[in-house]
């Protein structure tokens, strides 16, 4: 249900503009965008945290560069448990050296900016340290000679008699081509066995063995003489030593790693807290964002509010997106106005900015104070299910929301809008009452008459067309589509709370007759032509 919600609202478009870069970032955000179960002094914490963030960036282009070059480098890391079997794999080792490494880059870089206070990174440099024991100051891991003298030898008498063992074959080699009389031979070769006579000679001669032959082809490689199968067993007994001399590092070097792991889990928990904050303040500083001011009252201020994907959606076509303030300041608010208004755009900017606020995102809009919702509900359920209408479907959905506990936020377009006209009125009047008596918070946009004139709650209009109408009737010559833009462009979508209760106006026919519709069939709406 909570996906779905956020599906309806158009939450996942504003999450896809969370530009996270690399693979670290990305697995950080997919995590923090699932939370919503923040606790109110955690959040504001956490804006408080964000704001001196944003402020410090807001006048520091080239460093947020940085920032997200530096932060897209870190790798993803799963570390070990504590009960790890030992010794740890080698690429578990390689994991932690390069994460290790690419967060020291970050925090040197933080350091030298002198923000230590605001993206706080411990110092991890004595366990990369530990990980790079040639001081190569490289993100790449291996058992280094530097951690054993011994492993130092053992690698030194292994380079020594693969020496040996490269010139001693390559005096038996000198040897085969002279015995051979064929100066350009390589210790592996292949003859076709049309060569018959040569074929027979190197078979017969001590100096190679057959290693592989088919229908058309005998393939040769050097025998080794008794010299050259003594170095091999030395290399193979140096080997051995190496191997056990490197199990051996790795298991002392694990024990160490395990050990160092709270360290680890520190530095790794406070990157991802501060990659999550410079994302949410990035966003913040491309988008015009704000961190809101979170109160208990049932009571939401907003200052130049902006729904997103609708903004982002009309400036793609060219055409002018109008931010809006909201004021409601009791628990049930009423909206009324102009088919076309913008009230289910009031509504779904309502649902985004509350659902953000509680994933502690920033804001689009100038100035924000509000409560914290632990559920947000709008009716217009787009899940489709095949076995309820879409009236089924909204009253289902409402009333199990009414049964969960905490602070809801029901956001209410045209409830009841799917059934007979009577009885949905009814309807709509009886759920904003039984809201105002429970101390819900709710704000609903309605055409029916009788919600509007409940007293008690207060009522907000869009103030719409005004003296536009006329000019926009005379549009002769536009197409329906410029109709409908020139529409849009002419609204005008600000909130105005009305003095006294009014009932929504009656627009539709006028707003048709902007379209386009036909004045044939419009004139069959008069009272006269019933």
């Amino acid at each position: 249900m909570l996906q779905q919600m956020a599906r309806t609202l158009g939450l996942r478009q504003i999450h896809a503009l969370i530009d996270a870069p690399g693979e670290f970032l990305a697995e950080v955000k997919s995590r923090e965008l699932k939370r919503f179960d923040r606790k109110a002094s955690e959040l504001r914490e956490h804006y408080t945290q964000m704001g001196r963030l944003l402020d410090t960036l807001r006048e520091e282009d080239s460093a947020r560069r940085q920032l997200r070059d530096l932060f897209a480098h870190i790798p993803r890391l799963a570390l070990p448990s504590k009960r790890a079997e030992l010794p740890l794999a080698l690429h578990e080792l390689f994991l932690i050296k390069e994460f290790l490494y690419h967060y020291h880059n970050l925090r040197e870089f933080i350091r030298g900016k002198g923000w230590m206070d605001l993206l706080i990174l411990p110092d991890t440099s004595e366990l990369f340290a530990m990980l790079d024991p040639d001081g190569s100051g490289q993100p790449s891991f291996r058992i280094s000679p530097a951690y054993s003298p011994k492993l130092g030898e053992i690698i030194a008498a292994r380079l020594e008699l693969a020496h040996k063992l490269k010139y001693a074959r390559g005096q038996l080699l000198a040897e085969a081509r002279r015995e051979l009389e064929l100066p350009q031979l390589k210790d592996e070769f292949t003859l076709s066995r049309g060569q018959a006579e040569l074929t027979e000679r190197v078979l017969r001669s001590p100096y190679f063995i057959l290693s592989s032959e088919s229908i058309a082809n005998y393939s040769f490689t050097l025998a080794d003489d008794e010299h050259c199968l003594e170095l091999k067993k030395q290399l193979s007994g140096l080997e051995a030593k190496r191997e056990k001399e490197e199990e051996r590092i790795l298991k002392d070097l694990s024990r160490k790693i395990i050990a160092a792991l709270p360290l680890l889990h520190e530095a790794l928990e406070l990157a991802e807290q501060g990659g999550w904050r410079f994302l949410l303040a990035d966003f913040a500083l491309s988008y015009g964002c704000c961190i809101p001011t979170l109160h208990r009252k049932k009571q939401i201020r907003i200052k130049s509010a902006v729904n997103l994907p609708l903004k982002l959606h009309l400036e793609e076509r060219g055409r002018r997106y109008q931010a809006l303030d909201y004021n409601f300041d009791q628990s049930v608010s009423l909206i009324t106005g102009p088919n076309m208004g913008g009230k289910t755009t009031i509504l779904k900017t309502l649902g985004q900015l509350c659902w953000l606020a509680r994933q502690g995102i920033p804001l689009p809009c100038a100035r924000a104070e509000l409560p914290l919702f632990d559920h947000i509900w709008y009716n217009q359920d787009e899940s489709g299910s095949a076995d309820l209408s879409s009236f089924g479907r909204e009253v289902v959905s409402f009333v199990e929301t009414l049964e969960l506990e905490g602070n809801t936020l029901f956001l209410l377009d045209e409830f009841a809008k799917g059934t007979n006209p009577t009885e949905g009125e009814l309807l709509a009047s009886a759920v904003l009452r039984h809201m105002a008596a429970a101390g819900k918070f709710c704000i609903a946009a309605t055409h029916f008459t009788a919600p509007a004139m409940l007293e008690g709650l207060p009522q907000y209009s869009i103030a719409g067309l005004d003296n536009k109408a006329e000019a926009l009737r005379k549009g002769l010559g536009l197409s329906p589509a410029q109709r409908l833009k020139s529409l849009s462009e002419a609204m005008d979508y600000r909130l105005r709370r009305l003095e006294k209760h009014e009932a929504p106006p009656l627009s539709a026919i006028q707003v048709a007759r902007i379209l386009g519709m036909p004045e044939a069939i419009l004139q069959l709406t008069r009272k006269d032509n019933k």
